[in-house]
């Protein structure tokens, strides 16, 4: 579509009326006066190809001089937002459970070392353990070297930041999440327990330190975790994006998926 002009004059004659009943001379055409102009001041200058209606519109809010000029600014109040990346598609192990996939999802329990991660069947009946190739698949369908998955729970909040300049793999996303919550609670994390839940927080540390695959006594040297904090919800249930373009959420659960049967 060619861009209209900046502005136009439309310029009419009227016809000359002859009449026919004058014999022996030709009637005088009546002289239409010129149309005045309904504008004020000067002309507006013609429209430059590239010029946009937005800028058009600008020109017009301009001075009366009909002087032609953008603005180079924003606004004394504008602001810029931060600038989002286009959304990833994660690797389906990264992913909550879908049900499209019927008989087998991901299991891992954060509370233990990535090299426990299984495939099981709905069923329960068999259980395959992640093979290398599996961990080191691409953690997205695009070269992704950066990456900050947040948790909220109760009183606590962590951000877990994944980086690896060679693009990031399933294995390092898995990684980082078991080692942000093989972190000892420090006194102030401590202190934001209530005193009422503190039972049931030793009871989640003591159940973890006797399936420890090391020693007990071992780990109860260590104390509390940040993953005793979760009590027995320490199920990975696959990472959401709420903003495309955002940091990642870590969902976790207390339970195995729904799954299908047929």
């Amino acid at each position: 579509m060619s861009p209209r002009s900046f502005s136009r004059a439309e310029h009419r004659q009227q016809p000359t009326l002859l009449n026919p009943s004058l014999s022996g001379s030709a009637s005088r055409a009546s002289t239409p006066k010129p149309l005045k102009s309904i504008l004020k001041g000067k002309s507006s200058p013609p429209r430059d190809l590239y010029e946009s209606d937005g800028e058009i519109t600008t020109a017009k809010k301009g001075s009366r001089n009909n002087i032609y000029t953008v603005p180079t600014s924003l606004p004394p109040n504008a602001r810029l937002g931060p600038m989002k990346g286009p959304a990833l598609k994660l690797h389906w192990q990264l992913l909550p459970y879908d049900p499209v996939r019927p008989k087998r999802f991901l299991h891992f329990d954060i509370a233990f070392h990535i090299r426990n991660i299984e495939f099981r069947q709905s069923y329960g009946v068999q259980r395959t353990r992640l093979s290398d190739a599996d961990l080191d698949k691409p953690a997205a369908d695009e070269k992704l070297v950066k990456m900050t998955i947040n948790f909220q729970r109760g009183p606590f909040e962590w951000d877990i930041d994944v980086k690896r300049d060679e693009g990031i793999r399933v294995r390092d996303v898995f990684e980082a999440i078991y080692a942000a919550f093989n972190e000892p609670l420090t006194t102030y994390e401590k202190n934001l327990i209530p005193h009422h839940r503190r039972a049931a927080y030793e009871e989640a540390f003591k159940l973890r330190c006797k399936l420890a695959p090391g020693l007990p006594i071992v780990e109860q040297r260590q104390g509390w975790k940040r993953v005793d904090a979760l009590l027995h919800e320490t199920l990975f249930r696959g990472l959401t994006q709420p903003k495309s373009g955002g940091d990642w959420v870590l969902n976790l659960s207390g339970s195995a998926p729904v799954t299908r049967f047929n």
